[in-house]
């Protein structure tokens, strides 16, 4: 039996998004979307599905998009990843960004800016297609605290990412409504009591949450940078990573506490220098996904761990994950030791802030 051309349409038109949202050069799917008519859409929504647009430069490529999209308001829709680059202290920024205003609401999920000097300019967040984004991530200097509150506000923020410097004055307030579920943090200069304020507003409700800080100048501020974790962080809390830079490169087993704390994590990230050889006998009856993170060719607390490996001391354990600045040909006794406990083990490499699948992978 003959499907009907209704079916056959949908089903055409769903196998050529697919195709086409695979990495094509711009080029080839402007030419794509000229073929036919039914090829016109799909093409379009992948290649205006992710875009990146920068008012710093004045480059020929960014003024066209903003002119495109003031003008195709059909084209809209398609945008799903918006990337912004901003100088406001010396460019007419706002008027250059004003056709993100015309962006429909909910059509954008991931909202990254990046402001290089100044402050963050609020009106953006008012935009619809901002306002109603469910993951964002933000670089740049907020200053002050009140430069914060609108985007904890924003209704539909399921996922933040940010940077604070520790020394941003002013207060913070928990928002009126908050999806806010995944939480991470760069705090640049070091803890200070605007940490405390963010955890106390948007931390009420997180599942996973994602720090990266300097400790070992300060104890007293260590300690009250962990403090805060605690008493704003629910125990139910299914996702931990935090990485520290040590400024006097000593080790502090912090994690350790933390995984005591927090009994229901399914995934737990420990950075060298955070944890010691006891954390493995800490680790939540829950935990799915271990990671861990080094900067030299020995994993620390290798035995420990192939001990607790070979113990099969936590049943849920699916996946174990080393990154590295090597590669892993000294790791073949873990790829062992998952193998016969029917863990999946993971290696990869760290190259200049970025990670890269590396060259041993077990299936179970």
């Amino acid at each position: 039996m003959n499907a009907s051309p209704s079916i056959s349409a949908v089903l055409q038109a769903d196998i050529l998004h697919h195709v086409f949202t695979h990495e094509l050069l711009d080029q080839t799917l402007l030419n794509a979307a000229l073929v036919c008519r039914s090829w016109t859409d799909p093409a379009q929504s992948a290649l205006y599905r992710d875009l990146a647009f920068s008012t710093i430069d004045n480059h020929k490529r960014d003024a066209l998009l903003a002119r495109t999209m003031r003008m195709s308001h059909h084209l809209r829709r398609h945008v799903r990843r918006l990337t912004l680059t901003t100088l406001w202290t010396h460019s007419p920024t706002p008027d250059m960004c004003d056709w993100i205003q015309l962006l429909p609401a909910h059509c954008v999920r991931e909202f990254q800016w990046v402001w290089l000097r100044g402050h963050i300019l609020s009106a953006v967040l008012d935009y619809p297609a901002v306002r109603t984004v469910a993951h964002m991530t933000l670089k740049g200097r907020f200053y002050t605290a009140s430069k914060l509150q609108p985007v904890l506000e924003l209704p539909h923020l399921r996922s933040l990412a940010l940077e604070i410097s520790g020394h941003e004055a002013g207060e913070l307030y928990p928002p009126t409504s908050t999806r806010l579920e995944h939480l991470s943090v760069h705090l640049t200069a070091g803890y200070g009591p605007i940490f405390d304020k963010l955890l106390a507003a948007a931390g009420g409700r997180l599942n996973s949450f994602r720090l990266l800080c300097q400790m070992g100048c300060a104890p007293d501020e260590d300690a009250q940078l962990l403090a805060a974790i605690k008493a704003h962080i629910p125990t139910t809390l299914a996702r931990l990573d935090i990485s520290a830079n040590f400024m006097l490169n000593k080790p502090m087993p912090f994690l350790d506490g933390l995984v005591r704390h927090y009994r229901t994590l399914q995934h737990l990230h420990c950075a060298e220098d955070t944890y010691s050889a006891g954390l493995l006998d800490e680790l939540p009856p829950t935990l799915r996904t271990l990671h861990f993170s080094f900067r030299h060719a020995t994993m620390p607390h290798e035995a420990a761990l192939l001990s607790f490996l070979k113990a099969r001391k936590c049943h849920a354990l699916t996946t174990l994950t080393f990154t590295t600045p090597d590669n892993a040909a000294q790791f073949m006794p873990f790829v062992d030791a998952c193998r016969q406990c029917e863990v999946d083990f993971t290696h990869t490499t760290n190259t200049v802030g970025s990670e890269r699948d590396g060259n041993h992978r077990n299936g179970r």
